[in-house]
């Protein structure tokens, strides 16, 4: 359904929301405006309402005004610092699904927040360009947007058409890494029957369960190099992550990065036009297009086929070059070994239990902070066999970096000329 969402915050830009939806409904008739979700029954699911919404939605319209940023509740602590302030949430779960995201400057706004101001899963609207709304010349304004919600809604409800073949490949233009186009599919998420792991911690991996990924998407053939990285931080005027202890190859520039935090990760993705992939995203992907095998290669550990403890070529001496060993179905390069991944998904060690059996949950991700722990995926040059299965689940803190952290990206629509800052 062809929706339109309008996130504001109250405090902020209340009376320009109004009038804004007032001239969205009178100009777009047939288009369903979703406005104030937050007005919900009492004992409703906020999370399950938002995501309800966003389904219905093709563009989400973010108004920012002078007080966006800064507003604090009552004891002093600014709200977009809090995992469960409402704009935030409703912004998360628009770039998760992918929607067109528009941000408004009204009130006098005058530029957009500066990435750092901005939550680590926020980052990417900073590169977003904003249209700006004034009261002197509002209905010009408003009729340059509605031609540009217009084209966005058109784009999207267009007859689909297969421009790439599975696992096509493309050359990042400002990173220079290789990317891999995965399509849209079904497949069983979860720990597959034939394998009996015992340990207890590993029962968040059932119930497997059918899942159905609508988009198809880049991503990077292997985790982000220490090269691309570097190129990032210059470009960015950022430091690099402090040297690991006992690993005197870190800084090799065909290797992971690593000791970033979720944060880094999230910033990077940003900035090459991308995201970090979900965790429903990254077990497709790291199926290589095989359902029902424990690792990507088949049921039994293969230590010539990954980077992990029981290879006595690698393990436990750290990271290996990207690529060294052969590729998954999709050709995507160390999808277990190596380095652990961060993924988009807060943990929930109940995701799982809540979804079909039978009937495919469609897209998920989780974007609830209960535990403060994101997820990781994959295993890493520190992990045994039993770490490195497709269908381990692995969490931390997202302020946390380790010498075993690094990530990839995944990008929907490649951009095809270089950044110019």
């Amino acid at each position: 359904m062809s929706g339109i969402f309008i996130s504001y915050r109250r405090e902020d830009t209340s009376g320009h929301a109004g009038r804004l939806y007032d001239r969205l409904k009178h100009d777009l008739e047939d288009v369903p405006i979703f406005i104030d979700v937050r007005d919900i029954p009492s004992g409703d699911d906020f999370a399950v309402t938002i995501e309800k919404t966003m389904r219905q939605c093709d563009v989400c319209l973010v108004l920012i005004g002078r007080r966006w940023l800064t507003a604090a509740d009552e004891y002093g602590q600014r709200k977009l610092d809090k995992a469960d302030d409402w704009v935030r949430m409703e912004i998360g779960a628009a770039l998760a699904r992918g929607i067109d995201m528009i941000p408004v400057l009204v009130d006098g706004a005058l530029a957009m927040p500066v990435d750092q101001a901005l939550p680590g899963e926020l980052v990417r609207l900073r590169f977003m360009q904003a249209r700006p709304i004034r009261d002197l010349t509002f209905h010009q304004d408003v009729d340059l947007l509605i031609d540009e919600i217009k084209k966005a809604i058109g784009a999207r409800n267009a007859p689909p058409v297969q421009t790439h073949a599975p696992g096509e490949r493309y050359l990042h233009p400002w990173d220079g890494l290789e990317y891999i186009w995965i399509p849209p599919g079904k497949f069983m998420m979860g720990r597959v029957p034939q394998d009996n792991v015992a340990d207890q911690r590993y029962t968040i991996e059932k119930p497997r369960h059918p899942v159905l990924l609508t988009r198809g998407f880049w991503m990077s053939r292997g985790p982000v190099t220490v090269r691309a990285y570097q190129l990032f931080t210059k470009q960015r005027n950022l430091r690099m992550p402090r040297a690991p202890s006992n690993n005197p190859n870190w800084d090799d520039v065909d290797r992971p990065i690593v000791k970033v935090t979720w944060g880094n990760a999230n910033e990077y993705c940003a900035w090459s036009d991308g995201r970090l992939p979900t965790e429903a995203q990254w077990e497709y992907a790291a199926r290589g297009g095989v359902d029902g095998q424990i690792y990507p290669w088949g049921d039994q550990p293969r230590p010539d086929l990954a980077n992990y403890t029981d290879n006595p070529d690698w393990g436990p001496k750290g990271p290996s070059p990207v690529g060294l060993f052969p590729p998954n179905g999709f050709g995507l390069v160390d999808v277990v070994g190596n380095v652990w991944e961060w993924v988009s998904d807060w943990y929930d060690d109940e995701a799982y239990k809540g979804r079909s059996a039978t009937e495919p949950t469609v897209d998920p991700e989780v974007f609830v902070n209960k535990m403060n722990r994101r997820v990781v995926r994959g295993g890493s040059w520190r992990s045994i066999a039993q770490e490195i299965r497709l269908s381990l689940r692995g969490f931390q803190t997202p302020e946390i970096d380790i010498d075993d952290f690094g990530f990839r990206c995944l990008i929907y629509k490649m951009p095809d000329k270089p950044r110019s800052s």
